[in-house]
C-alpha cells in the first residue's frame, strides 16, 4: 500500500528456509496480510526491524495460539543458520521469524533489517536456543517503503508482554506477493 517492494531470495544458501517462505508465496498467502510490527533491541531510537505476514491476528489472542488457525498448516523445524548460510541480519536483509512462544520453530513471518541486528544472528545470544534467524535474502529495491512503515505510530494492541510497544497502531496492507 506504501509502494513495490523487490526481493532477491536465494534459495541456493538457505534452501529449507527460502523453500518455506517460497511455498507461502507460490499460494498466494502473503496477499492482503500486514506489516504490523517495528522494533529496536538495542536501546537505539532509530527502528532495527519491520515484520509482517499472516499471523497479526494472533497477536490478541487470550488463548493458546495454533498457527493453523491463521493459515500456517506447519512450522519449519529445520532450516539454515545465518552460521551455515553466511548470510548476516545487516540493513536490507529479509529473514523468517520463530515461534518464540512455543515451540521455537520457523514460521512464515517475514523480517525486514532496518539496520546491523548482529543478536538475531546464530550465536548472537538470542533465546531460546542461539540457533538465531534464518536469512533468505535481501531487498533489491523499496527499502524505503519499509523504512516509511516503521514510522508509523507504535500503540496497536497486542496480548503478548514483550510485544508491547512494537504492533503498528495502523498496519501496512500487503497487497500481492508473487515472483517474476
Amino acid at each position: 500500500e506504501l509502494g513495490n517492494v523487490v526481493l532477491a531470495i536465494d534459495a541456493g544458501r538457505a534452501p529449507l528456509a527460502a523453500g518455506y517462505f517460497l511455498g507461502y508465496v507460490d499460494r498466494g498467502q502473503y496477499n492482503g496480510t500486514t506489516l504490523y510490527r517495528c522494533a529496536s533491541f538495542d536501546g537505539g531510537s532509530a527502528p532495527q526491524l519491520v515484520q509482517g505476514g499472516l499471523l497479526q491476528g494472533a497477536l490478541t489472542s487470550s488463548q493458546p495460539i495454533d498457527p493453523a488457525d491463521y493459515g500456517v498448516p506447519s512450522l519449519l523445524q529445520d532450516w539454515e543458520t545465518t552460521e551455515q548460510s553466511g548470510f548476516r541480519h545487516r540493513r536490507g536483509s529479509i529473514s523468517l521469524a520463530r515461534d518464540l512462544l512455543d515451540t521455537g520453530y520457523v514460521i512464515p513471518e517475514i523480517v525486514f533489517s532496518l539496520r546491523d541486528i548482529p543478536r538475531m544472528n546464530a550465536g548472537g545470544n538470542w533465546r531460546p536456543d542461539g540457533q538465531g534467524f534464518p536469512v533468505i535474502g535481501e531487498v533489491v529495491s523499496g527499502l524505503e517503503v519499509i523504512d516509511a512503515a516503521s514510522r508509523t505510530e507504535r500503540e496497536g494492541a497486542t496480548s503478548i508482554d514483550f510485544l508491547q510497544g512494537q504492533i503498528l497502531s495502523n498496519p501496512v496492507t500487503i497487497t500481492r506477493v508473487y515472483r517474476r
